[in-house]
């Protein structure tokens, strides 16, 4: 027994001895090495903010290893890299206090605090009270804001006056404004921590419209840096794009904003100019419905200035309208000239603008550029449709009868996306060259139909008839490559830019405002410029709104948000990596072979 024991073990690894973190070791000695005995006693403090200084270091090494290896940066890296250098630190703003323990705020329960002075004695009589109160504390309270005044029972005499040496109330309502939350939900919440109500609805709209006008004062100031990037790296004429959001989907809203962001392969994207688009006012109905007359009218008269309402008419007008006013005024603005107009399908907008009377620009005509990822989802669309249309039509098969042309064995949603995504390629694999493009759409279509001379030459094609589809389908959908492979169209198509950007601009924005509840046009303004501020600079811009507010910028609040922009600048360049991307249409995929319905986009749906 004992031998075939010892054979056991004879292939079983030993046990390796542990002898403590060698690393922290080595380190311990390296840094101590040359100094007293007394440098060797650190407070637990000190070795905390060295771990924290270590982690910084380390990220920042981490950024720059990125940044020397990696040539295709994201647009986030490249856009947040200058927020996070030593200048941005600077333009942070300096606290007065350098010890960090004592900045910020905390959550304390009053008691303790009121239990804590009652057991020191008064600093002008001396009194101190063996049993019972020392002091008299008399608080007052200004939504969550509060003064405490501190006498001694004995001698009358104020002690001292304890308080916020900030508007605390107003930084809580620009808190609860950038995480997306209104009035009753900032109640709820002080509610559910029993803390104090906030301010009045008369003292929240005067915060409000403070907080309005730092937003949009440097956010317009964030605009015109964009604008004078774009100018240096394009010239007085330059290529933008365009899209609208509403609040609610459909042309029902009240709601809606227009945004123009630059377009650069120089630079990256930025917001450059926004239009806020509202058809409702407050005050105006409340007028209708009190007075009449003579006196509506002299009061129309008096509210015109401040009336919110700067649009009439249906919500589908918004957009461009909007989009009029921001073209208008770019010579103005930044003495640049729209020359390109990146849009969607629906050129409702671009007519608007390139047929505006008087023009524009007087000696620039206005082209438009067609969005590709709008393109390549008319593919999907488009064979969808097809399908819907050919439901009832019956095909003879070999001797049967084949009812449809989609379904098992015949176009599946599966087989859309990926067609989907093969005419997306073909358009962005071929930038600049139209009879390069149109080949290679149509050689999608040729592979499909089983004719590989004609698409072999083409690195993907391996001769496989694998995903070759019957020819009656095949027959079909060729009508639909006809119309998305014409030259008027592709010819719009060939810079080979999309509105991920805008869509992503409008992510934020809602983000801040969300939709299920209605707003008006202060309160979707805040979030349209604080989302511009985000988007171009990245959280650390938002500092100097703060400083507008009169607000103190603390370690924390510069650490946090330090700490989502590193976080966006790591997410971005895992997102941007061809296997994450392969992941994303693999799982798309996977979605529409698991239902029928259609998830496809719709022009106008939002």
């Amino acid at each position: 027994m004992e031998g075939k024991k010892s054979k056991a073990n004879k292939y079983r690894p030993k046990k390796r001895k542990f002898h403590g973190n060698r690393y922290t070791k080595a380190k311990a000695s390296g840094s101590r090495s040359g100094c007293d005995d007394d440098d060797d006693v650190e407070t637990v403090e000190n070795r905390r903010r060295a771990v924290e200084d270590d982690k910084v270091e380390t990220v920042d090494k981490r950024m720059i290893e990125v940044e020397e290896v990696d040539e295709s940066k994201s647009t986030s890296f490249m856009k947040l890299t200058e927020c996070l250098d030593e200048e941005s630190e600077e333009r942070g703003g300096q606290v007065g206090d350098d010890n960090s323990d004592y900045e910020g705020y905390r959550l304390f329960r009053k008691k303790l605090i009121v239990s804590c002075i009652q057991r020191l004695a008064c600093p002008v009589c001396l009194y101190k009270a063996e049993v019972g109160e020392t002091f008299v504390v008399v608080e007052k309270l200004t939504g969550i804001s509060n003064e405490m005044t501190v006498s001694c029972a004995f001698c009358k005499e104020q002690v001292t006056d304890l308080g916020q040496t900030e508007n605390v109330n107003l930084r809580f309502q620009a808190a609860m404004y950038d995480v997306g939350c209104h009035d009753k939900k900032g109640r709820r919440f002080l509610g559910a921590m029993d803390m104090p109500p906030p301010v009045s609805v008369t003292r929240s709209c005067i915060f409000r419209e403070k907080i309005r006008a730092a937003s949009a004062s440097v956010a317009k100031e964030s605009m015109k840096r964009a604008a004078e990037e774009l100018r240096a790296a394009e010239g007085d004429e330059v290529t933008v794009s365009c899209d609208g959001s509403w609040q609610r989907r459909g042309f029902s809203s009240k709601n809606g904003i227009a945004t123009c962001l630059s377009v650069s392969k120089k630079v990256p994207a930025k917001v450059i100019d926004t239009e806020v688009m509202t058809n409702h006012c407050d005050s105006c109905g409340k007028l209708e419905a009190w007075k009449t007359g003579e006196e509506l009218e002299k009061l129309k008269e008096r509210h015109e200035v401040d009336c919110k309402k700067n649009y009439t008419g249906a919500a589908g007008g918004m957009e461009p309208a909007g989009m009029v006013k921001i073209f208008r005024r770019s010579e103005e603005r930044y003495n640049l000239k729209y020359k390109g107009y990146l849009g969607d399908g629906d050129s409702k907008s671009y007519k608007n603008v390139a047929q505006a009377d008087p023009p524009i620009y007087e000696d620039v005509g206005i082209e438009k550029l067609e969005c590709c990822g709008h393109v390549q989802k008319r593919m999907g669309k488009r064979l969808l449709d097809k399908i819907s249309q050919c439901k009832g039509k019956v095909y003879a098969v070999d001797g049967k009868n084949v009812k449809g042309i989609g379904g098992a064995g015949k176009l599946t949603k599966s087989a859309v996306k990926r067609i989907q995504g093969h005419y997306g390629g073909a358009i962005r694999k071929n930038v600049g060259d139209l009879e390069k493009m149109k080949k290679a759409i149509w050689a999608i279509w040729h592979h499909r139909n089983g004719e590989h001379a004609k698409c072999g030459e083409f690195d993907w094609c391996n001769g496989s008839d694998k995903n070759r589809l019957p020819s009656f389908v095949m027959e079909e959908i060729k009508s639909v490559f006809e119309d998305l492979s014409g030259g008027e169209l592709l010819t719009k198509c060939l810079h080979g830019g999309t509105q991920n950007a805008n869509e992503s601009y409008h992510h934020l924005v809602w983000d801040r405002c969300p939709k299920s509840i209605f707003v008006g046009r202060d309160r979707l303004e805040i979030a349209v410029s604080d989302a511009t501020i985000v988007f171009n600079e990245g959280e650390m811009g938002r500092i100097d709104v703060f400083r507008k507010l009169g607000l103190d910028i603390g370690e924390f609040q510069k650490s946090a948000f330090r700490h989502m922009d590193l976080r966006r600048i790591k997410s971005a360049e895992k997102d941007s990596k061809t296997t994450s991307k392969k992941k994303r249409a693999e799982k798309t995929i996977a979605k529409a072979r698991e239902t029928n319905e259609d998830k496809s986009y719709e022009g106008g749906a939002y």
